[in-house]
Parts: C-alpha cells; structure tokens; sequence
C-alpha cells in the first residue's frame, strides 16, 4: 500500500503535514461518525507507518490521539459536535444488527414467542429465542445485548435489535390500537334493521346490531373491541363501516319483495 497516496500527501512530507493530513482523514472516516471501517483501518496503517510506528507520537512527543480525543471535546463544549468518544482503537464497538419477525394481525394481538435465525456480518449463524408482549405494533424493538456483529474481536460485540414485521389481514386494518373493517349487508336489512355476526381480531363472535334505516358508509363503533393495549389490560375500539350492497332485481323479485314488506307492516 502507498501510504503517501492514502494520506493524499507527497513523498518527503513534513511531521507536521502528515500529521494535519492524518487528522483530517480520521476525522472523516472513523466509525463512529459513521464512517467507513476498513477505510480508515488504512489511513491508521498509514500515518503509523509514516511517523513512529512504536510509540504513536511524533518527535515533538505530541500525542495524536490526544489531540483528535481534546479536539472534540472542544468542538463539544462549543456546540459544534453531538458526540463523546475516546480515540482509542478499543473503544470502538462492532456493528449493531437489526432483524424481522415476521407475524398475523393476530399474533400482534395476543402477543407470542419465536425461534429465529439469523445471519450476522461475520456470516456467523445465531440463533435466539424472542418474545413480543400482547398489543405489539410495528414501532416495538427488543433489544439484545452483545447479540450483534463480532467484526473485531478486540472490541465489544453489537447488539441485536428485532423488529414485528405485522403481515396485511384480511379483514381488519389497524391504526395505532384500533382496528377497522367493512361489513357489507342487503339494502333491506339497512331499511328493516337486523342483527349480523362478526369476529373481533382475538376469534370472538360478535352479535352487531344494525338499526333500521342505516345508511351506506355510515360507521359503527364497537368499544373495547380494538387491539390489546400494550402494558396494559385495556383495547382499543373497532369501528365497521357499513356498506349497503343493492342487488339486480327482477320484476319477480321485486313483487316478492313487495309481499314480503307489506306482511311486515
């Protein structure tokens, strides 16, 4: 590797421009301001290489580390930087990782427990036992200590971060804890009223009582019937929106259906 052309300086540089042309590029790449790793793996290789491999100073016995670590806390105290670390090879941390589990309307709902694999940027292999409590949304993240990357084995392992990845239903649609859905009914069970069976989000036979003269769209509000609520004994609300289904009559239809209204009246 040329370490010359890595620090972007020319061949006989002085302490001092290898050491500003140094600073700028670590302060550029290092990891921890979400720079790129191997990157300035080599630009360290290179100011090493350049200036006192054995003691990490220069001959004025200047401490670049130092100097880089008095830098930010500087920057820090002047507003200028939202960060605090040591510049210390040993204290940088190894990559977190963050996963999905997939799971049903339903499962969010009563809350569940999986084994999942996955994969780490090693290519390592884990696997982990996870559990998410009743009313999970999509926002819920499990942290697991020391559970991530391993990249560098000198420095503390990542952790691990898994997420609900919640698949579409069928039926309901959830917003926050409150679910929604459609119910359709016949035009004449809106004009006469009449009761029509439902299933909550937990399996549980609904007796839902349609007054008579309900019109198309028009929303009912079923209390306590919603998602659970995380951390909590309480649901949210569900609310079905009624749509009025108008079949294609025939003229003998629509005599029966005359019939039949008149014998209700």
């Amino acid at each position: 590797m040329d370490y010359y052309k890595t620090l972007g300086i020319s061949r006989g540089a002085s302490e001092d421009e290898i050491k500003k042309a140094y600073r700028k590029l670590a302060m550029k790449h290092h990891p921890d301001r979400g720079g790129n790793e191997a990157e300035f793996k080599r630009i360290k290789e290179a100011y090493e290489a350049l200036s006192n491999p054995d003691q990490y100073k220069f001959n004025t016995g200047s401490d670049p580390f130092g100097d880089l670590n008095e830098m930010f806390r500087q920057g820090q105290r002047a507003g200028s930087s939202h960060f605090d670390f040591d510049w210390n090879a040993r204290s940088i941390r190894n990559p977190d990782v963050s996963i999905s589990v997939p799971c049903s309307l339903e499962e969010a709902h009563t809350g569940f427990t999986k084994e999942v694999e996955f994969t780490l940027p090693s290519g390592q292999s884990k696997g982990i036992k996870v559990s998410f409590p009743a009313g999970t949304t999509k926002d819920i993240k499990i942290r697991f200590s020391g559970e991530g990357g391993t990249l560098m084995p000198d420095s503390p392992p990542g952790d691990l971060y898994v997420k609900a990845n919640i698949a579409s239903h069928p039926v309901w649609r959830v917003d926050g804890n409150d679910l929604f859905a459609m119910m359709e009914i016949t035009v004449w069970q809106a004009m006469l009223g009449t009761t029509v069976e439902f299933d909550d989000i937990g399996g549980t036979r609904m007796q839902i009582t349609i007054p008579p003269g309900t019109q198309s769209r028009s929303q009912l509000r079923l209390k306590n019937k919603g998602m659970n609520i995380r951390g909590s004994t309480l649901r949210g609300n569900a609310f079905l929106e009624v749509v009025v289904r108008i079949p294609a009559l025939t003229e003998a239809d629509l005599n029966k259906t005359i019939i039949d209204l008149q014998g209700k009246i």
